[in-house]
């Protein structure tokens, strides 16, 4: 053998050498005790076999952003209700109640998507509990509902993001399936991401979980895992065993509710306070000037609305709601004020005329005033039709027949006064 040859025996040797030096021995993560270490979780009994539990306790003092955890528990009903824009929730109460989130085999749901990972925060006595149910693989599932459903009845209320769409119907299928008692049939239910959306849609482009941590809470999470990869890292689980790659799924989970804690917070204090909460700003006040309004708290929403109008982005749209607030009132002078200044601002300006022109006619019976008014709407939507090049022949005969009639009224007016 020439030293060319003895070489690449050499080389041949040493990578095979390597090779059973790098290989993993087969099944070397498929031990109980590994994951429970790695995962500071300890196994669980049941009747219907075993699962993973993990637990946290974080002090009421605990800050998650910049919340103090026991600032919930300070909620009164009279603000629950409004985040929840329904009444029912007028004696919801956050010392019995679960902050839930589930972490599942897919995004779609469906039948086939089960919740490997369910997220419980609650408080209890003098620190915020945060348990953790995993299923080590699709035969624990029963014994994590059955943990879960013992936990769910000790409580009256829960709360959640995106759940009234996605978790309980998950949770409310995968108990149906396993033919077990669905502990969540009768409980009350806040859903955080229909207030979301009521609150802050004007303002954030994404009323998204994370989008919330990061305008409300001002949150950057480190090491943690987007929601898309999840499933695939859990399926990855199942067939290596590593449970290495599941630490940053925990702590995902763990921070959502954290954070909805954080952000049930925020939205009450935006609602405490408005004007002068830190958490309520621009387009904010006139969601939640809506809000108020529907609510029947109108002095609160009519202070939010005069807020609103000085923001460029929703002055327009919190101009037309105010006006038609005070016009719904009576308060026909206030709304006339308003209607003026959309025309002088060139705000939505052929509503307002149109608003003048009914207002002037039917209430003032200043009919030169209507008839100025209704003569300056026709005028915006011939316009309109010649720009645009589409046929607004409804809108315009409609203004016609409105200036007819004044027309006549002013008429009859004149006669009436002569006689």
């Amino acid at each position: 053998m020439n030293l060319s040859e003895k070489l690449k025996a050499y080389l041949s040797k040493n990578d095979i050498e390597r090779e059973k030096i790098v290989a993993p021995p087969e099944n070397l993560y498929d031990t109980s005790d590994h994951i429970e270490t790695l995962l500071n979780a300890k196994t669980v009994a049941t009747p219907f076999g075993e699962h993973l539990v993990v637990e946290k306790n974080y002090p009421l003092s605990h800050i998650h952003g910049s919340t103090e955890l026991r600032s919930v528990l300070d909620i009164p009903g009279h603000l629950t209700r409004i985040i929840a824009k329904d009444d029912a929730y007028k004696d919801f109460d956050f010392s019995n109640a679960l902050f839930i989130d589930t972490e599942t085999t897919g995004l779609a749901g469906g039948t086939g998507t089960l919740a490997f990972l369910t997220g419980i925060g609650f408080f209890d006595k003098n620190n915020f509990k945060v348990i953790q149910y995993f299923i080590r693989d699709y035969d624990e599932e029963a014994a994590a509902l059955y943990s879960l459903n013992a936990l769910l009845k000790n409580f009256k209320n829960i709360i959640s993001f995106n759940g009234r769409c996605y978790d309980v119907p998950l949770l409310t299928t995968r108990y149906l399936l396993n033919r077990m008692e669905n502990p969540l049939e009768d409980i009350l239910h806040l859903d955080l991401l229909l207030s979301a959306r009521r609150f802050y849609r004007e303002r954030l482009e994404s009323v998204s979980l994370s989008s919330l941590e990061t305008n409300l809470l001002f949150i950057k999470r480190r090491g943690d895992i987007p929601g898309w990869e999840i499933p695939s890292v859990y399926f990855r689980f199942l067939n290596d065993r590593n449970p290495l790659p599941l630490k940053p799924i925990f702590y995902h989970n763990c921070m959502d509710i954290l954070s909805m804690v954080a952000i049930t917070d925020k939205i009450a204090k935006s609602l405490d306070d408005p004007i002068n909460s830190e958490s309520c700003q621009n387009q904010d006040y006139y969601c939640i000037g809506r809000v108020f309004e529907d609510m029947g708290m109108i002095e609160e929403s009519i202070r939010c609305y005069n807020e609103a109008v000085k923001v460029p982005e929703i002055k327009e749209k919190s101009y037309l709601q105010l006006s038609l607030l005070y016009k719904r009132l009576g308060n026909w002078h206030k709304a006339e004020e308003l209607w003026i200044k959309m025309v002088e601002e060139n705000l939505n300006t052929k509503f307002a005329l149109l608003e003048l022109a009914k207002y002037y006619e039917h209430k003032v019976k200043d009919y030169n005033k209507a008839l100025k008014a209704a003569q300056r709407a026709l005028e915006i939507e011939r316009k309109k039709d010649v720009f645009t090049g589409y046929a607004h022949k409804e809108e315009i005969a409609e203004l016609k027949k409105r200036i007819e009639r004044i027309e006549l009224k002013k008429e009859k007016s004149k006669t009436a006064i002569a006689l």
